[in-house]
């Protein structure tokens, strides 16, 4: 089960660095916490993705990059149609 919260993530997070491909961006990384069922299969339930990228990034572009990943381009979250996402994205100052 872990490794398949891994690959939800990892795949959207191609999406969001791809998505950003003309915006400089340093850092780009996301958490995650999920719920599971209670009884067997003890499938997901829910799942949190809170997405980091640092850098000279809208908070407005980042949001529609996540959604469309969501929506559209992970083939992977989109298979666990059962389970409830959430996603919220953090802009971080650039490192100089």
């Amino acid at each position: 089960m872990q490794v398949a919260l891994q690959m939800v993530g990892a795949c959207s997070l191609v999406d969001v660095v791809v998505g950003l491909k003309e915006r400089e961006f340093q850092k780009a990384w996301v958490e995650m916490d999920s719920t599971r069922a209670e009884q067997s299969p003890r499938v997901f339930k829910t799942i949190e993705m809170i997405y980091h990228v640092e850098g000279n990034v809208p908070v407005k572009l980042l949001e529609r990059i996540v959604e469309k990943s969501h929506e559209k381009y992970c083939s992977v979250s989109n298979m666990l149609t059962e389970v409830k996402m959430t996603s919220r994205v953090v802009v971080h100052e650039p490192k100089q």
